[in-house]
């Protein structure tokens, strides 16, 4: 795309998004946004410290149910009730769904209200009309990830994508519209590896480690495990109770 073209294309979705913002300054939230969020999942501790941080970059270190996906849904329906344009990319077809289960449950009343129209064949749900909308993928490299834009980018199991997800698409991605984006990844083993796309295995290892050391006010990381996560079950977990 010409240089003069993808200029006016920012200009325009910028443009979309302050109109989006200043009907909901004046006329105060839509009648559905209440009863979203009394369906939306309260996160445990662990959950809440990275879904409510504002800051533009998150990394998050999870074990296995610890919550991380759940807690990337919530993170994108609040911006979805704040007019946000949000992509979820993630390489396995389990997250997916349940990260869109998340969503579409949470804004279950919008749907019904006829604010929010659901696709269920490409995991989309929008406002008609705006750019405000969650879409949730599957990629695994720059080239599987190409093809959208959002003002947030969450890219989960990391992990098994190819470092150029981010490097190529994911970064250049956000900087028409200053967009924030979230990492999650399972520390790597002997069962995930084969299905890794990544050149280095422990490149988000790496990049979470790099990350944790930025004084620059744009990174934070974040770490819990599976023991965290109240909601699970401890005998199934070999915790006693207390």
């Amino acid at each position: 795309m010409p240089v003069l073209s993808t200029i006016a294309e920012a200009q325009r979705r910028r443009a979309m998004r302050v109109r989006t913002a200043r009907v909901q300054h004046v006329e105060g939230p839509p009648p559905w946004h209440a009863p979203v969020r009394q369906l939306m999942r309260v996160p445990h501790p662990k959950q809440a410290a990275f879904v409510y941080d504002p800051i533009k970059r998150k990394m998050v270190r999870a074990g296995r149910r610890g919550g991380k996906t759940i807690g990337f849904a919530t993170i994108a329906v609040e911006a979805f009730l704040e007019g946000r344009r949000v992509l979820y990319a993630v390489p396995t077809q389990e997250q997916i769904d349940r990260f869109w289960f998340e969503c579409k449950r949470a804004l279950a009343p919008g749907i019904a209200y006829g604010a929010v129209r659901k696709n269920e064949t490409r995991h989309i749900l929008e406002i008609p009309d705006t750019e405000n909308r969650i879409k949730a993928k599957t990629a695994w490299d720059a080239d599987t990830l190409r093809g959208d834009f959002a003002d947030l980018l969450i890219l989960d199991e990391f992990q098994l994508m190819n470092e150029d997800a981010w490097g190529v698409v994911g970064a250049p991605m956000m900087l028409d519209t200053n967009g924030d984006a979230v990492f999650g990844y399972t520390p790597p083993s002997f069962r995930t590896a084969g299905k890794s796309k990544a050149h280095d295995p422990r490149h988000a290892s790496k990049m979470f480690k790099e990350r944790s050391q930025d004084t620059s006010g744009r990174w934070q990381c974040y770490t819990f495990t599976s023991h965290d996560n109240p909601y699970l079950s401890r005998e199934a977990l070999g915790v006693s109770p207390k």
